[in-house]
């Protein structure tokens, strides 16, 4: 397996970090090192392992996941990781990214974020690039990405190659915010999108 196929996503059990991993998988790269925790059963039917795509749980703390990604991939002789994605950055996927992204490497971060990246180059994606509102404050102008991007998922999707975010329609409507919320906040959910048909809003 050439380095140059090799990825790492913290989060992956989140919208941002599955997509990622599905185009990756789309692009034929791999291994992908995805970090989940309560969304583990959900990754897992988005990687390969037979290709050499791993699972490692953030909640085991960044030490023992920093042993277990560098046992897998001596184990598989896949040699170093140049690219890592984190959609929310805290101190222990900082930790982690830092020890497995080579120097060589390139860390990207999907919101603003002074985290100290020393290991390899840091990067940050906004999604307001893709619609240009903010002249360029975030990023260059990626509004032709957007649309290349939308078009091809939308063909992915209809071809059965991609899927979309697994989701629960909450019945209420609007009314079903509030506690769709709290259990959010409870950590009810995972690796589920809450979707409210404003339709079904029961009349005041």
């Amino acid at each position: 397996m050439e380095s140059c196929n090799q990825t790492y996503t913290f989060g992956a059990n989140t919208s941002v970090g599955a997509y990622a991993v599905k185009l990756a998988r789309n692009s034929n790269i791999q291994p992908i090192i995805a970090i989940a925790g309560k969304g583990t059963d959900y990754v897992k039917t988005i990687v390969d392992t037979t290709k050499g795509d791993a699972i490692f749980d953030y909640r085991d703390g960044a030490d023992e996941m920093i042993s277990k990604i560098k046992k897998h991939l001596e184990a598989g002789n896949y040699g170093p990781v140049l690219h890592g994605l984190s959609p929310v950055i805290g101190k222990s996927s900082q930790k982690v990214l830092n020890e497995i992204v080579t120097p060589e490497g390139a860390i990207n971060l999907v919101m603003p974020s002074d985290a100290e990246i020393t290991s390899a180059t840091k990067t940050i994606t906004s999604v307001g690039v893709v619609h240009n509102t903010d002249n360029g404050s975030h990023g260059a102008d990626a509004r032709d990405l957007r649309l290349v991007t939308a078009r091809w998922l939308t063909k992915a999707m209809q071809a059965g190659t991609s899927k979309g975010r697994p989701f629960e329609v909450r019945p209420g409507g609007l009314h079903a915010v509030d506690q769709a919320l709290k259990d959010l906040k409870d950590g009810k959910n995972s690796a589920t999108k809450y979707v409210f048909r404003i339709e079904d809003t029961p009349a005041s």
